[in-house]
């Protein structure tokens, strides 16, 4: 008997776009730990808390797990995939590579008003460092992120962006796994403003390349046991 496949499983294909934005959800909120690496998604549960129909979750899974996003076991279900440090770097490497293309073409169309929303999100991260939980960070440094990628000419670049981002999968516990890790972010939002209010093309691309990379560091750094590190 073949063996069935995410794809098989999907029943009749939601709409391109409806899994698309759905499987979006789902990712953001793997992100953002709200569901934790190793974790069973239970498709009732996922129904009632993003409001799809079965048809539609299903077949957002089934697209999560063509990324790796998450895993499909036969005759149980899916559970949020456990990341694997070797290819979590990988991956980085070639999301450094992207956002800092992503970064430096919309720098042209970055203007004031762009650069005080900047300065309101990095000032909202610094809030969340020392009166938010892990879920807050993860979202105030996706918001700062998304408001230069709002200004790149090239869509396709930034899907693709997103793409990776979602596979990367790193949690919130591993991407900042101490308080000095939160602030090393924290100076790296900054440190991109200063740079994209200087104009500065070869700075932006440098700060870029290391702030996404430092995630890396962290992610190897992280303390055995830490949701999503190796031991």
């Amino acid at each position: 008997m073949q063996q069935a496949t995410p794809n098989s499983l999907a029943g009749p294909a939601a709409p391109m776009s409806t899994r698309r934005a759905l499987a979006a959800e789902i990712a953001q909120a793997i992100r953002s730990g709200v569901f934790r690496p190793g974790e069973w998604l239970r498709q009732i549960d996922l129904e009632g808390q993003f409001g799809a129909t079965r048809f539609d979750v299903r077949t957002a899974l089934a697209e999560l797990a063509l990324r790796q996003t998450v895993e499909h076991v036969p005759n149980r279900g899916f559970r949020v995939a456990v990341p694997d440090q070797r290819r979590a770097g990988e991956l980085l490497k070639v999301r450094a590579l992207l956002e800092v293309e992503a970064a430096v073409t919309a720098l042209p169309h970055l203007g004031r008003i762009d650069i005080q929303r900047l300065e309101r999100l990095a000032a909202a991260f610094d809030e969340a460092i020392g009166n938010a939980g892990v879920v807050e960070h993860s979202r105030s440094n996706e918001a700062f992120h998304q408001a230069i990628y709002d200004r790149t000419p090239n869509r396709v670049l930034i899907e693709i962006v997103l793409e990776l981002r979602d596979r990367s999968r790193l949690s919130p516990l591993t991407l900042w796994p101490s308080h000095a890790a939160l602030l090393r972010s924290a100076a790296g939002h900054h440190a991109i403003i200063a740079a994209i209010r200087a104009g500065d093309r070869d700075m932006l691309a440098s700060i870029i390349a290391q702030h996404v990379l430092g995630s890396e560091a962290n992610y190897s750094n992280a303390p055995p046991g830490t949701p999503g590190s190796v031991g």
